[in-house]
């Protein structure tokens, strides 16, 4: 009798300890989800505030402020300008006449720096067909790949020169050479193309050396051109970027503030590029007005005139000397000329390093815009020598004033982007966090009440009172 008893108590005894150890147990596990809950408080509120003060620090838009150094104009005038060109602008350069662009895509890297193939499809180009193109433009009369060649050995002879009489040169396009190519079947796009180390020969070997504040005006504006021409190829990459594993473009505003929005300096080179295409243009109005824009296609070049005759007009009504030539190329020496000249003919050059097809075309094509710009910047009388101007020279200025135009368009958009991404991620934490949170503090809620309920149950049990389970178990018996 005494053995049984000893065992109930020993079973009674063992089933408290375990309730005892599940309480221990049950206590620490609501004590850890309460520590948890208050952490993620704590975390909750250093997000809002963390991002809070990043949106309110947060450059929301660019300051367009003060005049464009070496420029005539002030940034909020070229701005907006280029608001009302940038829609015709764009819509002209999908045009028939102004998006086929004759490229020598076979000529050989002239340097030493590399070999950085590209593998990505993006690369690749598609050419036009002969039956694509307007057979007055094959003709000998107009075909611009029939004019005599441009010779740099002459260059000597040219200081005894009138500047209308010089040698602009950017790209020979011989006769059996050069291909046909629509820019907007090949749009510019982010390719995965790594270019730092063409642009690296470019800045080495075509710029003045040392800081832009030490230069003269003449050799600063050069570097200028060249760095707005770089910072003009990095947002239109930025704002066409193609993610390469799942082919869908959209715009990469981390991209574009790692390259370009993070440097103001490179928007400021930006305008002054935009001053001196714009500048350009303006110049060259009556010749380019009396162009012959012909493509076999009646109803697209009656439209491509009025879209161009509106540019002329916009740009002439609004901001007729955005860009003063003549505080630079009046008094220019002729060694500097000569410098313009050979940087301008050198950096399309070394473009036929570009591995890539697409990042080449696009290269040498606003390469040949900037050297028309200046090609028409330094004439004695612009109206009448752009009225010589080939039909590559033009689709070329034409081409490059638009991809110009739609990276300064890109500023605010880039911008604005931005800004939402940092509103929409305070917006996110709140709401989620929030929503994590309350169901978190729910769960340990529901958890409690579940333990007060078990503990109910178990109220009243044996275990409770050990010596009234003995009494109870002693009265069975008797």
């Amino acid at each position: 009798m005494q053995t049984g008893k000893d065992e109930i108590v020993d079973e009674l005894t063992q089933f408290k300890i375990e309730r005892a150890k599940r309480r221990e147990r049950k206590e620490w596990e609501l004590k850890i989800m309460g520590k948890c809950i208050t952490w993620l408080i704590y975390l909750y509120v250093a997000g809002i505030i963390i991002t809070g003060l990043n949106y309110i620090l947060l450059e929301k838009s660019y300051k367009y402020e003060g005049i464009v150094e070496d420029s005539c104009q002030d940034f909020k005038t070229l701005k907006s300008v280029n608001e009302q060109i940038f829609p015709l602008l764009d819509e002209l350069t999908y045009k028939k006449y102004f998006k086929i662009f004759r490229v020598n895509l076979e000529n050989d890297c002239p340097f030493s720096i590399g070999e950085y193939i590209c593998t990505s499809k993006k690369c690749v180009i598609c050419t036009c067909n002969t039956s694509e193109i307007p057979s007055n433009w094959l003709s000998p009369a107009s075909s611009p790949i029939n004019q005599p060649k441009d010779d740099f050995a002459f260059w000597d002879s040219e200081r005894y020169l009138s500047p209308s009489e010089w040698i602009w040169h950017v790209e020979d396009i011989e006769n059996d050479k050069g291909v046909y190519v629509d820019l907007k079947l090949n749009p510019e796009a982010f390719t995965g193309y790594q270019g730092q180390h063409i642009w690296d020969v470019i800045y080495r070997e075509n710029c003045y050396q040392g800081s832009l504040n030490d230069m003269c005006k003449e050799k600063r504006a050069l570097n200028k051109l060249v760095q707005g021409l770089h910072t003009s190829i990095s947002t239109q990459l930025s704002e066409f970027y193609v993610d390469l594993s799942t082919n869908k473009t959209y715009p990469n505003y981390p991209l574009y503030f790692e390259r370009v929005g993070n440097h103001p300096e490179r928007i400021r080179n930006l305008f002054f590029l935009y001053s001196v295409l714009l500048r350009a243009v303006i110049l060259a109005s009556p010749g380019i007005q009396k162009h012959d824009i012909n493509s076999m296609s009646f109803e697209e070049d009656t439209r491509s005139k009025y879209l161009l005759n509106n540019i002329l007009s916009l740009g002439n009504n609004q901001c007729s000397k955005p860009f003063d030539e003549q505080q630079f190329f009046n008094q220019i020496t002729f060694d500097q000329k000569k410098d313009y000249q050979r940087y301008i003919h050198n950096i399309s050059r070394i473009m036929d390093c570009v591995e890539c097809q697409k990042c080449r075309v696009f290269g040498k094509m606003q390469t040949y815009g900037l050297g028309t710009a200046l090609k028409i910047l330094f004439s004695e009388s612009p109206s009448e020598f752009s009225g010589k101007l080939k039909r590559n020279e033009l689709v070329a200025l034409i081409n490059t004033f638009g991809k110009v135009s739609s990276s300064v368009h890109s500023i605010d958009l880039m911008f604005e982007r931005r800004t939402i991404y940092h509103y929409n991620l305070i917006l996110s934490i709140v709401i989620v966090g929030g929503v994590f949170i309350i169901f978190m503090v729910a769960i340990r809620k529901i958890y409690q009440q579940m333990d007060k309920k078990i503990q109910n149950m178990f109220r009243g049990m044996p275990s409770d009172n050990p010596q009234q389970t003995n009494r109870n178990t002693k009265s069975k018996r008797d």
